[in-house]
């Protein structure tokens, strides 16, 4: 029966999106909500910015009919801080708001899942050596680490299908154990927001006619929902009464969402060492430097989720066999060798040019 909510919610949300947004797009090109290509920006031509507005919809409303946890806390604080990032994502996508204001509504989004919800982070298992972690800290810690993701999913998306892409594989892969937990309410939601977010990158990946962004609606609710994902996982990991308990549980969980992580924390660290704000723009990014090295946008998508799920599964195995810092120091390391290799090729390729 559970099998067949999971496949239902699946389906009714790719027809929702499928169906909903070709309508979106007419409406955002006859009210002129779209993006024009500028600066930074790689995309010829106008285009709408309202995805974010059909994955929600496609998202939350197969959720309250095949979801029959209606008490579920988890549904509760997530819905309502969805609802905050949603209207601020809205309202930057049509008429940009200042970054302070869109701060602000992050940190509301997640005081809501932290506090309210009770979803966050209690223990560091080990990390550090540190295990239970005081209530106030805890609520620190968690409340930093829902802004930080969901800002790294904003920032990771870039290029045409990756955050809705590295969303999917992420949510999949922690879906996965939380089905043989038997944890079918998470198992429902994710069906439902795969489902909602194919049905957008259809159009965003392959479609010229009704191509539109997910904007910063669907950047902050994909980066939302797989940070509440990977908190939950953590913490179920944390209590020895799982059935298939997945040791240094906070690596593997970040090994899961690496790509966004450790790319917004890569540039964030070069911005520094080059004395430049942290939030200053630039084509550091792991997507930018494959675009360098003439990868096309589909092929880059492809390489980095590829090498997220299977750095992720690597990771996952390692955990059975390093204590939990060994296994973050070795992560750590393989992530500063990974994505050093595109920059190993842009500067081979710049000294070619120069000799020519």
């Amino acid at each position: 029966m559970e099998i067949l909510k999971i496949i239902g919610g699946f389906v009714l949300s790719l027809i929702i999106s499928l169906v909903s947004i070709p309508s979106i797009v007419t409406v955002a090109k006859t009210k002129k909500l779209c993006e024009l290509p500028q600066g930074r920006h790689i995309h010829k031509g106008v285009i709408p910015t309202l995805g974010g507005g059909a994955i929600f919809g496609a998202f939350f409303i197969p959720i309250f009919i095949f979801v029959d946890d209606v008490n579920s806390q988890f549904l509760h604080a997530f819905t309502a801080s969805s609802l905050v990032l949603f209207f601020i994502g809205i309202k930057d996508d049509i008429l940009i708001i200042a970054p302070k204001t869109k701060l602000c509504g992050q940190i509301l989004a997640a005081i809501i899942i932290c506090v309210i919800g009770d979803i966050r982070i209690t223990s560091l298992q080990g990390f550090l050596g540190i295990q239970q972690i005081p209530y106030f800290v805890s609520i620190i810690i968690s409340i930093v680490m829902v802004v930080g993701v969901v800002n790294a999913f904003n920032l990771i998306d870039g290029i045409d299908g990756l955050a809705g892409l590295l969303a999917v594989s992420s949510s999949i892969l922690f879906s996965i154990w939380f089905y043989f937990e038997n944890n079918f309410t998470i198992c429902i939601s994710t069906a439902c927001f795969v489902g909602a977010i194919l049905g957008f990158l259809r159009f965003n990946l392959f479609s010229e006619k009704n191509k539109l962004f997910m904007g910063d609606t669907g950047s902050q609710l994909v980066g939302l929902y797989s940070i509440v994902l990977a908190i939950l996982f953590i913490e179920a990991n944390s209590n020895t009464d799982v059935n298939n308990m997945v040791l240094g549980s906070p690596i593997v969980a970040f090994a899961v969402l690496s790509v966004p992580i450790f790319d917004v924390l890569r540039v964030m660290f070069i911005r520094l060492v080059l004395k430049r704000s942290i939030f200053s723009p630039d084509n550091n990014h792991i997507h930018y430097r494959l675009l360098k090295l003439d990868f096309t946008h589909k092929q880059t998508d492809i390489i980095l989720v590829l090498f997220n799920i299977i750095f992720a599964i690597f990771v996952w195995w390692l955990s059975d066999y390093f204590y939990i810092n060994r296994l973050a120091l070795i992560v750590i390391l393989l992530l500063m060798v990974l994505f050093h290799i595109p920059q190993y090729f842009i500067s081979r390729k710049i000294n070619k040019l120069k000799k020519r």
